[in-house]
């Protein structure tokens, strides 16, 4: 039967209101259109086909979804769209393909939306020999596909699988210089390198997926954070600005851009939108874990029960960790959930405060009146202006004793400093990382005696030179309260921007830190004192290299040891 004009001009009516409440969010509305035509226009396969992309996206009842999705396939088994919308669907759920639609999977072989679809809904069943399997018999089909790579390269980094980074350099091989595809698979490939600490070519690479997408906030504010990686504060500012103006409530570069003015000294202007970090979580972030359970922002605490957790590394725990106590000297019921191995020290170091080991066991939330992560206490704690007046560290002194005196015979009437020259991960190591050549202004002081806190795997390689001593602590990086008691037995410590820093600081023991260009917010990015740790002196790394920061270190030492 031919369709009359009334009913083609109905059919684009309805069609267009639908997509007018699509576009506005309306998701209710689009839907009740487009039930309406399916009911008026029932042998049009794309009114269920749109039905079925719209209810998708709301928490429409899978039973619904598969029943629109067999509508569809059944007045038009060849076209892909309802089956891709229907896996797509069914992943996000993390659900199961029901049995006969299994069946007629082989019709869309040829079909990148269906293959793309069902290889993330198989990975997301936790499926990723299958899921990589279907890519892979796409790829053979149509290898010229730069989705199909892309797909494939995020499986592989998600599972930790084999060289991701292949996978998105073909789909930027694939990929034609004018296309969208360009733009997402230099994205890709920038943040794969970016996370391996290839720095410079991820900036290169971000840059030229912006040159096709200048309007993507995000991609802008990735560049910025490998800028900021790179030491490239100024640089990395004017991308954050122009995130902010392309996207004002931008999450990551709200973040980004709190860090850098923090460190910068506008704690006022920094600490404003530090927040939003745990208000708008992104997927997979630690505070979705705390379900219903509230966010502390600065609620009355007395007699609240508030659980302060670790958001960061192990560093960035012992930094925030005394906030807990401050928090529980406000008057509120303090558990500090921490690092196992940072445990005993955290007990013994801040009396008015419960602490728990995080661990995979159930935390019983309903324990507590809020949840706040340890970070986002400094924004509160700092708002005064004033320098942290926070407990210190307090190593067990039993061990202290008992490291002294195996350190004592080696000791030689030279003074003994702790020392670390490397360590980080992939993508800070090479920006605070040192060679140790590059120390011989401390190695060759005669009155000094190095004892080495450097882990293995953290930039230690081979034997020790004669002039450091290998460290009494037998793992270093496990047992921590190890190694607060020998750095708290040590005349000083030496160290980049590490947790041997981190743990003299909190121990209030003297301390000399070398800074990268651009070291993290607490850090801060001038002078030659840390808010947070007044035991410390820091030494910034200038544009000429370490070998000026590094000699002046080394005489501060020794004049340090002279008094």
């Amino acid at each position: 039967m031919t369709p009359s004009p009334g009913d083609e001009a109905r059919r684009a009516e309805l069609r267009a209101e639908a997509g007018a409440a699509f576009r506005a969010g309306n998701m209710a509305a689009a839907i009740d259109m487009l039930r309406r035509y399916v009911c008026l226009f029932p042998e049009d396969a794309g009114g269920y086909g749109n039905l079925l992309a719209v209810a998708r996206r709301t928490r429409m009842n899978s039973d619904v979804l598969v029943r629109l999705a067999r509508h569809a396939l059944f007045l038009e088994p060849a076209v892909p769209g309802p089956m891709a919308a229907l896996l797509t669907a069914l992943a996000q759920r993390r659900e199961a393909l029901p049995a006969e639609l299994e069946e007629i999977m082989s019709r869309y072989g040829g079909a990148q939306e269906v293959a793309l679809a069902r290889a993330i809904q198989l990975h997301r069943l936790g499926r990723p020999v299958c899921a990589e399997t279907i890519i892979r018999r796409t790829l053979i089909e149509m290898p010229d596909r730069p989705r199909l790579y892309q797909q494939l390269g995020l499986q592989r980094q998600e599972d930790g699988g084999r060289d991701p980074g292949r996978a998105f350099r073909e789909a930027l091989f694939a990929a034609d210089a004018k296309s969208p595809e360009m733009a997402a698979a230099s994205e890709h490939l920038a943040a794969n390198l970016h996370a391996a600490g290839d720095l410079l070519r991820a900036v290169d690479l971000y840059r030229t997926a912006l040159a096709r997408a200048p309007g993507a906030a995000g991609l802008r504010a990735n560049l910025a954070a490998a800028l900021v990686d790179c030491g490239e504060a100024e640089a990395a500012e004017t991308e954050l600005r122009q995130t902010l103006i392309l996207d004002p409530k931008h999450r990551d570069g709200l973040w980004l851009s709190s860090c850098l003015r923090i460190g910068a000294g506008d704690l006022s202007g920094g600490y404003r939108a530090h927040h939003v970090r745990w208000t708008e979580p992104h997927e997979g972030a630690r505070s979705l874990e705390f379900g219903s359970l509230p966010l502390w922002l600065g609620q009355p605490v007395k007699g609240r029960r508030i659980l302060v957790w670790g958001d960061f590394g192990i560093g960035d725990e012992i930094i925030f960790a005394p906030l807990a106590q401050w928090l529980a000297e406000l008057g509120a019921e303090v558990t500090l959930e921490t690092d196992p191995r940072l445990v005993a020290l955290c007990r013994r170091s801040f009396p008015g405060v419960a602490v728990e080991a995080r661990d995979d066991a159930p935390r019983h939330l309903e324990r507590f009146d809020y949840h706040v992560p340890s970070a986002l206490l400094a924004c509160f704690h700092e708002r005064t202006g004033r320098s942290p007046d926070l407990h210190p560290f307090k190593a067990d002194p039993d061990r202290v004793t008992e490291l002294g005196e195996a350190l004592g015979s080696a000791r030689g009437g030279a003074r003994l400093v702790g020392f670390s020259w490397g360590g980080g991960g992939a993508r800070t190591s090479w920006s605070k990382s040192t060679e140790l050549t590059e120390w011989e202004p401390l190695l060759s002081s005669p009155e000094i005696r190095l004892v080495s806190l450097q882990y293995a795997g953290g930039g230690a390689s081979g034997e020790l030179p004669e002039r450091i001593l290998p460290s009494p602590v037998s793992d270093l990086r496990n047992d921590l309260d190890g190694l607060a008691a020998l750095i708290a037995c040590l005349d000083a410590t030496v160290s980049i921007s590490g947790i041997n820093a981190h743990m003299a600081g909190a121990l209030r023991r003297p301390g000399f830190i070398l800074l990268p260009r651009l070291p993290l917010w607490f850090w801060g990015r001038e002078g030659s004192g840390s808010r947070w740790y007044p035991s410390l002196r820091l030494f910034r790394r200038s544009d000429s290299g370490w070998g000026a920061p590094i000699a002046n270190l080394s005489e501060s030492v020794r004049r340090f040891l002279s008094l």
